[in-house]
């Protein structure tokens, strides 16, 4: 479902958009995060994720962008939490502004990814490891949050 571009970027400007974002876990309790090619969150280390359909439930999105992203399949997804996005384009000319919904994603042992154009790279990589990065606070504190709801998965 594509909206055009100019469209688009007039939402942007009045409305919160609403979206997914997952932190996509390994059987080795790794995390893998993308580097975002794009708005909003051009050129940080992100979790997979997007935009909601119109009439298309978060958990669906959840399962399409994963595909989309990273071509990978969730064994189990599980909702962590929804929160507000505030931030800046990369350019500092306007905010931005998304309302997402935090998933976990278990992917199990399928660590070989495709990447969309969305991302110019990816990596996996322990949670403690990548809070060592300086790494935007919405994707800090989505770390922190998974390590302390669910410290089994990276042990």
């Amino acid at each position: 479902m594509n909206i055009d571009n100019d469209l688009y970027d007039q939402i942007l400007r009045v409305m919160p958009i609403s979206c997914v974002d997952l932190i996509v876990v390994d059987d080795a309790g790794r995390v893998l995060l993308a580097k975002r090619t794009n708005e909003p969150g051009k050129g940080y280390w992100w979790f997979p994720g997007g935009r909601v359909h119109f009439l298309e439930t978060r958990l669906e999105a959840s399962r399409r962008k994963l595909k989309e992203e990273c071509g990978l399949e969730a064994e189990q997804i599980v909702e962590i939490g929804t929160y507000d996005v505030i931030m800046e384009r990369s350019d500092h000319t306007e905010k931005l502004h998304g309302i997402t919904t935090l998933f976990y994603a278990m992917v199990g042992m399928q660590v070989n990814y495709i990447l969309d154009s969305q991302n110019s790279e990816a990596d996996w990589r322990l949670p403690h490891e990548w809070l060592r990065l300086d790494l935007h606070p919405f994707v800090q504190n989505g770390l922190k949050v998974f390590i302390g709801k669910y410290p089994q998965s990276i042990a």
